[in-house]
């Protein structure tokens, strides 16, 4: 019994022999870590992709914030214009177009960022922002010219508060415009000239239009709201140097 015992305890000193564990080759090794990089690779391109997406187009109006510029033509004109400068998607392309619009913040004359996002969809009477349409010219004359040969001929009697530079007339009742406005620079043989609406019982507030032609056939339309009118002269200059910019003069 007791050598039994022995021999007993002595087997239960001796190690236990496991099963071998299959060893990986190498090549599988190999084939593993060439899949882990090619999917931290595609997920971080995933990830950059959505990021650029969401930094050139804003999900609620659709507007770029893309500054590279997009080149276009509207009649024999070619433009490049930012594409952060657009109002719609569909005009962001290159191609022929019959007209463009346009916003840009202003004093900068720059196109939408999200900085400027609040601005963009400020409705009040004092935001920031400068519209533009610029089209094929269908007519010969621009806002100078409906100040020498419509409006001047409809001012009410007298003048009305203006800011510095400018001289303002109300419209006459004959004019079919009653109630709105028309300011223009004093003592300019090329004067801007704007035409600003008549307040009205709506919410949207009032807003100037004026007009310039650009280079050999276009036209520009500026609009703007009457918030603005103290800083005509900033948007006058400004529109002129962005058009030039654009690759058009006027």
């Amino acid at each position: 019994m007791t050598h039994y015992a022995a021999y007993q305890d002595e087997s239960l000193l001796r190690p236990v022999r496991r099963p071998a564990r299959r060893r990986t080759s190498a090549t599988a090794w190999f084939l593993r870590a060439i899949l882990t990089s090619f999917l931290l690779a595609g997920g971080v391109m995933l990830v950059n992709l959505l990021i650029g997406l969401s930094d050139s187009f804003d999900s609620r109006d659709g507007r770029s914030t893309d500054p590279a510029p997009v080149t276009l033509f509207i009649g024999q004109q070619r433009l490049m214009i930012p594409a952060n400068m657009f109002r719609f998607p569909d005009q962001r392309n290159v191609g022929p177009h019959d007209r463009i619009d346009l916003a840009v913040h202003f004093p900068e004359m720059a196109g939408y960022t999200r900085a400027f996002r609040k601005d963009f969809l400020d409705l009040g009477a004092n935001a920031p922002i400068v519209y533009l349409t610029i089209r094929t010219r269908d007519t010969p004359t621009d806002s100078v010219g409906r100040l020498i040969n419509v409006y001047q001929h409809f001012f009410a009697e007298g003048t009305i508060p203006a800011p510095a530079g400018l001289v303002g007339h109300q419209m006459s009742e004959e004019s079919g415009l009653s109630g709105e406005e028309v300011f223009f620079e004093a003592g300019s043989t090329n004067p801007f000239t704007t035409h600003c609406t008549a307040p009205d019982d709506s919410e949207y507030p009032a807003s100037c239009i004026t007009e310039i032609h650009a280079g050999t056939d276009l036209s520009v339309q500026i609009r703007f709201r009457k918030g603005l009118l103290a800083n005509w002269d900033g948007i006058k200059s400004g529109v002129r140097v962005l058009l030039l910019s654009f690759g058009v003069t006027a």
